[in-house]
């Protein structure tokens, strides 16, 4: 991912996101939180203007987290976000620049795998995956294809747009579910949102013979 590739759209990014998905976007995001394991070592890869982080630090007080962010912008209005912040580690990066002296419970990549290629998918989920323990979770919260017309458009949309304004990898959304679970991890739960064209799914970094189709093990939420 380009560093800096964000920052032309920083202080607009989460009304952008409101003004087209309401309240789906944050709904998404929020709907794994509590199943964080209290004290957890916690790694979010583009973690955007700092809004999540806050809600995360309130709700799991004794948890440390690692923030690692490709926009300098980002990152900034993140910090201004957290009161304390002797729990949190910013870090300007990307997944090459996780520690590599830690293990962690928890890694959280919301709207961050739907930036690769799937080509480059693979790598990125595998060294994310060394960074974090056996058993551990990955809470990922992403948009996935649809077969309603609309949603195809407006995804063909926002790839376009982002590619023009944030030089973003990829041109049209990976299989991300399909990568994970190619790479080892287990499906634990998922629901969908905003008709079906967000999914926020909780992995287990254990790996498992089966992989199902997330519209069968999941419920539903428009």
């Amino acid at each position: 991912m380009q560093l800096g590739g964000f920052d032309k759209i920083a202080n607009i990014y989460d009304g952008l996101a409101r003004l087209v998905f309401g309240k789906s976007i944050q709904q998404a995001q929020e709907y794994l939180l509590n199943d964080v394991p209290p004290e957890s070592k916690i790694l979010i890869l583009g973690g955007g203007t700092g809004w999540l982080l806050a809600n995360l630090l309130e709700l799991k007080p004794a948890c440390e987290v690692w923030y690692i962010e490709a926009s300098e912008k980002m990152l900034e209005l993140s910090k201004e976000k957290i009161k304390q912040s002797d729990r949190v580690h910013f870090l300007l990066g990307t997944e090459n620049s996780i520690p590599g002296n830690i293990q962690f419970d928890v890694v959280i990549t919301n709207f961050y795998l739907d930036l690769f290629t799937t080509l480059s998918l693979d790598s990125v989920i595998e060294k994310i995956r060394t960074a974090i323990k056996p058993q551990s979770l990955w809470l990922a919260t992403d948009f996935i294809e649809s077969k309603v017309w609309w949603q195809s458009v407006l995804l063909k949309i926002m790839y376009y747009f982002f590619r023009m304004t944030c030089s973003i990898e990829a041109s049209q959304l990976p299989d991300w579910n399909q990568q994970l679970a190619k790479n080892g991890l287990t499906r634990l739960k998922s629901k969908f949102f905003f008709g079906g064209l967000i999914e926020a799914t909780a992995y287990s970094n254990k790996a498992d013979n089966t992989f199902s189709s997330p519209r069968r093990k999941t419920f539903f939420n428009a």
